[in-house]
């Protein structure tokens, strides 16, 4: 097995070989997902980095990683022995991708990146940025192919209908109103590569990606049919009768391209360009007309519907109860206990799967003890897991895919007695989740409005934190959905009715401690008056937090009361499900304060 300083050499003669000056390994796959099987991941493969977001770039004289903020501790321990630089992108010395191939490469140069990885948008933003320089951009190679030897094969896990009874809604009810859409726009034809907004508009669902109940396909919407490009191997018998039934053609996933070639001449096809890919996007017949517009299916299945809604609330108090056992179990750990990071992540995978319909992870959970809190997304290995000790900070973010739902939630907790700095800290991030909790809002205010309140207490002694406050979750789905979020980001997506996301605002200071706070929020209607109407969070997530850690001069009478009335619902709903002893616990831990 190559170390990564041997895939570099490589990867350098098959530059040569192919005549580039440059190599751009993006974090990809075709249907450009976050979280990539492992088929594609060829910038972890490559770099040795294993964090869900970064781009290499290899030259014949440089290596460099860049990745953001969530990753920046994580990426320097793991290419620490490599010839990679790390470039943290969003610091202001540090250039884009873009900019640093434009200053460091000479006019006529070529760079290669695999078009079937990136997407359209991404390619055309690029090609525009280089051709002042005069440089050129190859997308039909794939460096992969011929260097990654003992690559994995393609995912084949089985597909599966998931009923409406947990939908609420059948797939041609999904397929209609997507129709309807590609008529207001004129389109004949509709394709889809994103894989979360297939598994919801079939209402399929599958274990293609980890941790993300997903099936590698395409689909076509076309006048009459709706063809479903997947390997046949997936999908049993009496599922493939239930498709026909519901007018879905099995074709085999490698087909797309020559289907898009031979879409009949001059028709019109919406395309989402953020989300297709470069390839797919040149396999269209060349006389077609391109509708470029986001998939319909993004922002239909961001409003959860009432069947939806009401499964998430249920599967909130089987989370809370999976977690808060957890949580005592944590607790109640004798001194000499020898637990470790990865040793208490399986041990809350075992509450949660002891939930009914429980499936799987959403993601996988960062537990992580002192200085590892510090490490936004931080995942432990093998090589860096700890022993939680009895004097610390400890942060558990994680969730759960169920059947009824998908949860993400984070508390950090103290081993000890936690310092005046510690409780300060603390305080200032549960202000901020507070203020967020509870604001009022008039319909049409967008996330990136809402941000600042997480951030305020926080801004007026000097401190941030370097991610979102939020993000959409999706239903049995991807636990980071869109496509509306709450962050500094100006994303021009109102917030509304039915949508579902996290208030995770937080703090980290690098090699001591992180701190973070999440809950899942439903956004809903609050009243209408002389000035419009005003929209709301519900609090989904139920959970208590600490009062170890809590700077009582810090917080507020208001503040105060919402601490005594969430604690209040989180006792009253989630101790007829405990046992007796982790009840009188969670009695103890939500009483008012």
């Amino acid at each position: 097995m190559m170390n990564t300083n041997e895939k570099i050499a490589c990867v350098r003669q098959w530059m040569k070989d192919n005549e580039l000056a440059a190599l751009v390994v993006p974090s990809g796959d075709p249907h450009q997902s976050e979280y990539v099987a492992e088929h594609w991941q060829a910038r972890k493969w490559l770099t040795g980095f294993s964090g869900s977001a970064g781009t290499a770039v290899i030259t014949l004289d440089h290596a460099i990683l860049w990745t953001d903020f969530r990753y920046y501790i994580q990426a320097e321990k793991q290419i620490a022995d490599s010839h990679f630089k790390l470039y943290k992108m969003g610091e202001p010395s540090v250039p884009s991708v873009e900019k640093w191939l434009s200053e460091n490469l000479e006019s006529g140069d070529t760079i290669g990146i695999d078009g079937n990885v990136v997407s359209m948008a991404n390619v055309e933003k690029i090609e525009a940025d280089f051709e002042t320089k005069g440089l050129l951009l190859k997308t039909t190679i794939d460096m992969i192919k011929d260097i990654w030897v003992d690559r994995p094969a393609r995912p084949m896990s089985n597909a599966f209908s998931l009923s409406k009874r947990y939908t609420g809604n059948r797939r041609q009810e999904n397929i209609k109103v997507i129709r309807e859409q590609m008529n207001a726009l004129g389109a004949a034809y509709h394709l889809m590569a994103t894989l979360d907004d297939i598994a919801w508009t079939l209402n399929l669902r599958g274990q293609d990606i980890h941790t993300n109940p997903v099936n590698i396909a395409f689909v076509l919407i076309a006048p009459e049919t709706v063809s479903l490009f997947v390997s046949k191997q997936k999908i049993s018998h009496d599922l493939e009768q239930e498709l026909n039934r519901d007018g879905i053609v099995l074709v085999e996933y490698d087909g797309i391209m020559d289907a898009l070639s031979q879409i009949q001449d001059s028709q019109t096809i919406l395309i989402d360009p953020e989300n297709t890919s470069y390839r797919l996007y040149q396999s269209i017949n060349k006389t077609c007309k391109i509708i470029k517009k986001p998939n319909p299916a993004i922002a239909l299945k961001a409003i959860k519907n009432e069947t939806q809604i009401a499964h998430l609330r249920q599967t909130a108090v089987k989370d809370g109860v999976a977690v808060v056992h957890f949580l005592f179990w944590l607790e109640h750990q004798p001194a000499d206990a020898q637990i470790t990071e990865r040793s208490v992540a399986d041990k809350l995978y075992a509450f949660r799967k002891s939930q009914a319909l429980f499936v799987d992870n959403s993601f996988d959970p960062i537990m992580a003890y002192q200085d590892h809190s510090a490490m936004c997304h931080y995942t432990a290995t093998k090589e860096s897991d700890a022993v939680i000790g009895r004097n610390g900070m400890f942060l558990t973010d994680s969730g759960g895919n169920y059947f009824t739902g998908t949860t993400d939630i984070t508390r950090t907790i103290f081993r000890g007695e936690p310092s005046k700095q510690e409780k300060i800290d603390y305080t200032l991030v549960l202000k901020g989740h507070i203020a967020v909790a509870t604001t009022l809002f008039p319909s049409g205010t967008k996330g990136f409005q809402i941000d600042t309140l997480a951030r305020q207490y926080l801004w007026q002694q000097g401190m941030d934190f370097g991610h979102g406050t939020g993000h959409g979750v999706g239903f049995f789905l991807c636990v980071h959905e869109g496509p509306a979020k709450i962050s500094p980001h100006p994303v021009d997506v109102k917030l509304e009715k039915g949508m579902v996301l996290t208030n995770e605002p937080g703090l980290y200071r690098e090699g001591r401690y992180g701190i973070r706070l999440e809950n899942m929020i439903l956004v809903d209607q609050a009243f209408e008056n002389e000035f419009g109407t005003f929209m709301k969070f519900e609090n989904l997530t139920l959970c208590h937090f600490e009062r170890n850690l809590m700077a009582g001069d810090l917080l507020s009478s208001d503040e105060k009361e919402w601490i005594n009335a969430y604690h209040a619902m989180v006792n009253e709903k989630l101790s007829p499900h405990l046992d007796a002893a982790v009840a009188s616990w969670l009695r103890e831990k939500t009483r008012p304060i």
